[in-house]
């Protein structure tokens, strides 16, 4: 159970909560690839995004051991599969990212700059908050991504993240600039538009509900 304990933790601080995903279907179908600095901080490769219609679907890779995030807007939803133990954890987003009390409060300028990455066009903006600067390439058109945060510490998305969520933008490339440096913590690295299947964003049959184990772990038991 320990060892249980451990993955399911490492899922929770990987996990993409906070930001309103948009319930309105999108052109793009297929799988989006990023490279994420903080992944690769944990030892963990790319990461495959895949969009059907307003559904999402990552897959991140940790120590031999696949974990799989399942974003599901129209449910008020998001799912955590755990492969190797036949089950799930449900979490409820439908509480998650609703305040938008810091929005008007981040300084965002569209650049007029566009950057073409992985073979798609974005337009590049910066923004300043209380969070940081940043400067991000954004694509519209291609779904909305849900930007990572520790499910543990509870904290909301950026506002900025918040914004570009309801306008249903994409991040092709994220850049951090601190003290004069530019650091890119995500970038696209390939697209593939495709058809995917629709079971890919469904739980499997067969598994079980292990959300209290979550719970527990949030009451600090």
């Amino acid at each position: 159970m320990r060892k249980l304990s451990q993955f399911v933790l490492t899922l929770s601080i990987i996990c993409f909560i906070g930001v309103p995903t948009s319930t309105t279907a999108q052109d793009f179908e297929g799988v989006i690839h990023f490279e994420m600095a903080d992944l690769a901080k944990q030892g963990m490769g790319e990461m495959p995004y895949m969009v059907k219609g307003n559904k999402g679907r990552m897959e991140v890779s940790h120590r031999g051991q696949k974990s799989v995030m399942l974003m599901l807007p129209e449910q008020s939803k998001m799912v955590i599969l755990i492969e190797q133990m036949n089950g799930y954890i449900e979490m409820d987003t439908s509480q998650e990212g609703e305040s938008t009390d810091n929005i008007d409060d981040a300084d965002l300028n569209n650049t007029g700059e566009t950057k073409t990455i992985a073979g798609r066009t974005c337009e590049v903006w910066k923004m300043k908050s209380e969070d940081g600067i940043f400067e991000t390439c954004m694509a519209k058109g291609m779904g909305t991504f849900m930007m990572p945060q520790n499910q543990m510490q509870k904290r909301e998305a950026p506002a900025w993240v918040q914004k570009f969520s309801e306008e249903g933008a994409m991040p092709l490339e994220i850049v951090e600039i601190k003290n004069g440096n530019r650091t890119v913590q995500m970038k696209a690295t390939k697209i593939e538009e495709k058809s995917l299947s629709d079971d890919l964003f469904e739980i499997p049959e067969g598994y079980r509900d292990m959300s209290g184990m979550m719970k527990g772990m949030q009451n600090g038991n």
